[in-house]
């Protein structure tokens, strides 16, 4: 259960720390004084980049931190590692999504409001609040286009994974891949 609630505090610290950035550099004069500095636009860009990763992985290890406390030794096993890869690359995507939004807002108001509405929003249809399993199918077509639904469906079928084979594993990579594909689609967008 940890890992499925972990998407909405994830999503949202990561929607709002990021935005937060990126509304100060979007700021006319501040993006002014920047294309007039001696550094290279491309050189800013891969700053900002690095910064926003660099926030992105701190939060997911605070984040995951926790989770080694209230598991312990489970953290360490096949599963737990599974787990940790899953969070890991949700991180990723929602870090895209973040960058998205913080590049289109422009208000604090908007911000807080993106950052509930998206957050919440993906966590109720995709199946972080109410288990996948009483979902009806509409809902879950429609969650199935928002990264958070690949994410829980495969922390559910990692939590009841016993055997380790090909076979069971395929699904769960092919979900990290298609998250990988939103994080890829939207930064592209962005």
């Amino acid at each position: 259960y940890y890992y499925n609630y972990l998407a909405y505090s994830l999503f949202a610290i990561l929607i709002l720390g990021i935005s937060s950035v990126m509304m100060v550099f979007n700021d006319t004069n501040l993006r002014k004084r920047n294309y007039c500095s001696p550094v290279k636009l491309r050189n800013i860009n891969f700053q900002m980049i690095l910064g926003t990763f660099s926030f992105a992985i701190i939060s997911w290890i605070i984040m995951i931190s926790a989770s080694f406390i209230f598991y312990g030794r489970f953290m360490t096993t096949r599963n737990g590692l599974l787990m940790l890869l899953n969070s890991f690359i949700f991180t990723l995507t929602a870090l895209s999504i973040s960058f998205l939004i913080g590049n289109i807002l422009n208000s604090k108001p908007a911000m807080s409001a993106a950052a509930n509405v998206v957050s919440l929003g993906s966590c109720f249809i995709s199946g972080v609040f109410v288990p996948q399993e009483l979902l009806s199918k509409t809902v879950l077509k429609i969650a199935s286009f928002t990264p958070t639904y690949w994410f829980v469906k495969s922390n559910n079928t990692i939590g009841n994974l016993t055997n380790f084979n090909t076979e069971n594993l395929l699904p769960i990579f092919n979900n990290m891949l298609i998250m990988i594909a939103f994080a890829a689609a939207i930064l592209m967008i962005t």
